[in-house]
This record gives C-alpha cells, sequence and structure tokens, in this order.
C-alpha cells in the first residue's frame, strides 16, 4: 500500500503541484496549487469521478505562485486549506503580490487551519509530520512522510540549490537553520521541491554547496532499511 504521488509543472514559473493519492482509502491532497491549474483540476474530477476523494489542501509557503488558484479548488472541491500563519502577511497581499508579477489578482481565500510544527496530517492512511522550515518565508513548511522516506519541501530546499533570501521577510540564518532540519532526515528521503527536479538528502549533501557548509548529520541511531 504505498503513496501515489502526481507531479505536474504548471504556470509561467514552472511551478510543482502535487496530489498525494491513497488508493486503498481512496484519498488525496493537492499541495500548491499554482497558477494555471486546471490540467490537474481536470484529472482530479477525473479521479473524483471514480470514486477518490480530495480532502485537503496544503501550501507549503504564501508566495503567491503557491497559492494562486486556491479558491479555485476549494470552490471546485469543498475543501479546507492548511497553511502556516507565519506566511498570513503574504496571504493578506496575495493581489498586491500577483500585480507586482503582472497577473490578474485571484480571489483570496481565508485558511480553514494554521499548520503548526511537528503536527501530523493525513493523506488517507498515510501520515506526514509538518516541519516549519522558516527562511524564504517566514511561514515555510515541509511535509515529511516518514514511512515513505519522503519530504515536499516547498522552496526551501531545491536540486543543487535553496529558497531565494532576497524577498521582503526573508531570513538566510532561518533558511540555514531549516536546510539543517531538512538534512537531518534519513539520507534516502526523497524531496520533492515546489520547482524543479526531485531529488534525495543524500545528494544534497554530496552535491549541494548550500548543504555541504553545514554540519555533517549523524545517522549512526537511524534505522536502515
Amino acid at each position: 500500500m504505498s503513496l501515489q504521488v502526481e507531479a505536474f509543472v504548471v504556470g509561467p514559473l514552472s511551478n510543482n503541484l502535487y496530489l498525494l493519492l491513497d488508493d486503498i482509502a481512496q484519498e488525496a491532497v493537492l499541495i500548491d496549487p499554482s497558477i494555471d491549474s486546471a490540467p490537474a483540476l481536470a484529472h482530479m474530477r477525473d479521479l473524483s469521478n471514480s470514486g477518490v476523494r480530495l480532502t485537503a489542501i496544503w501550501n507549503t509557503h504564501g508566495h503567491f505562485d503557491h497559492i494562486y488558484d486556491n479558491a479555485l479548488w476549494k470552490g471546485a472541491f469543498s475543501v479546507p486549506f492548511f497553511m502556516h500563519q507565519g506566511d498570513e502577511f503574504w496571504l493578506e497581499r496575495l493581489r498586491e503580490q500577483a500585480l507586482w508579477m503582472g497577473y490578474a489578482p485571484p480571489e483570496g481565500v481565508t485558511p480553514d487551519h494554521w499548520l503548526t510544527d511537528g503536527e501530523t496530517l493525513s493523506v488517507g492512511t498515510h501520515r506526514a509530520r509538518v516541519l516549519h522550515t522558516p527562511g524564504h518565508s517566514p511561514g515555510s513548511v515541509s511535509f515529511f512522510f516518514e514511512a515513505e522516506e519522503l519530504c515536499i519541501s516547498g522552496d526551501v530546499l531545491f536540486q543543487g540549490s535553496v529558497g531565494r533570501t532576497d524577498l521582503p521577510r526573508c531570513s538566510v540564518s532561518q533558511l540555514q537553520q531549516s536546510l539543517a532540519k531538512l538534512v537531518a532526515l534519513p539520507p534516502a528521503t526523497r524531496i520533492l521541491p515546489g520547482h524543479y527536479d526531485p531529488t534525495t538528502i543524500q545528494q544534497e549533501l554530496a552535491t549541494n554547496p548550500f548543504c555541504q557548509q553545514l554540519p555533517r548529520p549523524d545517522y549512526s541511531n537511524q534505522e536502515t532499511h
């Protein structure tokens, strides 16, 4: 019984939108509905017609390219959406963010639940731990599925790089602390970022200069599989 991950590259900024699916429980979760997410929405409608129920929208952070279509999906499927309150500033300025980048302002929606560090979320029978990973934004979070060795990292960690810190409310020191938290995950953990290709913790420790600057994690007490 595995967790299925369907990735869609959408919008002018090539955002990764993820649908996570437990095909036994017939439940799904959407992560980061970006601009131009209509193809993914049409696919979810097909899944819904076959009995799959979308249960929630999870946002990794509040930058407009990750939350642009929240209202579209919430209206289509009547589901709650979750994000960290640290990015309430960005959520309240969704219109300004969109106009600043040259896009029509989308409809704004209010979160149904504020995420907190360490809480557990579910996709059917699969469990994810919320990791507060600020730096790229104050409310950035990652979703870690320990049993599946999978982490959705938003714009915190990329293949060979990290999220930018030249935007308002970014913090280099917080990003370094968040990276240290992520690289302490098991080395085989797959990283699904908000942009670009998937990677692993092991690969980033070996090749990512931002991760190589961090103290090396001690894996001696971690189980091997």
